[in-house]
């Protein structure tokens, strides 16, 4: 006798995940999570597709009859894009009964590249101001800078930059800054904030929508001082 069309599965959940999808963190780790509820009993078979390949099957047991059953999903398995999940119920003598599908998205590029030789180009500032220092006294606005563009960049990344020990978050990208560089402003206040520092260090780093985060950009070394520039000129920026 058939099961009736009519019964309804429990969607499978992917706990651990980030809302907006799966990184290189969770596909390490991934696992199914199945609902136990009728009509499901001891003796079903849960087979786990990941689209339409077969993942893994699991027999339930006397005492599974409520809670859940977690099934591994190897990290090999997935690959960039919007993927598929669902399972099948088999009970004896009857047909099986398909579950609905979770649709999740997976991204395993990592902001700037996923190898140790792939990384973000250093922070982009006016070559004098480098050269020369920035002055705290005559500072009188935010403080432009850029950053190139990088490998895997995407929109909704979002952007930290560090100025000494201070950090501060940019808004996520927009689909249309993907391919160009970022143009960035460090607030006055921030740059007073931190103070004089002969050797100040600037670098950023990246997050995605999806919880993968770049290494931290090369330094870019900057001196910052309070009083006269001990060169005959000085860069001062303007607000």
């Amino acid at each position: 006798m058939s099961v009736s069309p009519a019964i309804q599965l429990p969607l499978p959940a992917l706990p651990g995940i980030n809302a907006a999808g799966i990184g290189r963190h969770s596909a390490a780790r991934l696992r199914a999570r199945i609902p136990i509820e009728p009509p499901m009993e001891a003796g079903d078979l849960i087979a786990l597709f990941w689209g339409q390949r077969f993942v893994t099957a699991h027999t339930l047991q006397a005492g599974q009859a409520t809670g859940y059953v977690e099934l591994r999903i190897p990290g090999g398995m997935l690959h960039n894009g919007i993927q598929r999940l669902h399972y099948r119920l088999f009970k004896p003598n009857n047909r099986p009964l398909r579950s609905p599908e979770r649709q999740v998205l997976v991204k395993l590029d990592c902001p700037g590249g996923n190898g140790a030789e792939h990384r973000l180009q250093p922070l982009q500032l006016p070559r004098r101001l480098r050269r020369e220092g920035l002055c705290l006294e005559t500072l009188t606005g935010d403080l432009a800078c850029s950053l190139a563009p990088y490998g895997n960049m995407a929109e909704g990344d979002q952007i930290t930059l560090r100025w000494g020990d201070l950090r501060l978050d940019l808004p996520p990208l927009k689909r249309a800054q993907i391919g160009h560089p970022v143009a960035a402003k460090i607030p006055q206040t921030l740059i007073q904030e931190c103070g004089a520092d002969p050797h100040l260090e600037l670098s950023y780093c990246i997050l995605d929508r999806v919880g993968n985060r770049s290494q931290w950009a090369p330094c870019t070394a900057l001196r910052v001082f309070s009083g006269r520039s001990v060169s005959t000129s000085m860069y001062i920026p303007k607000g």
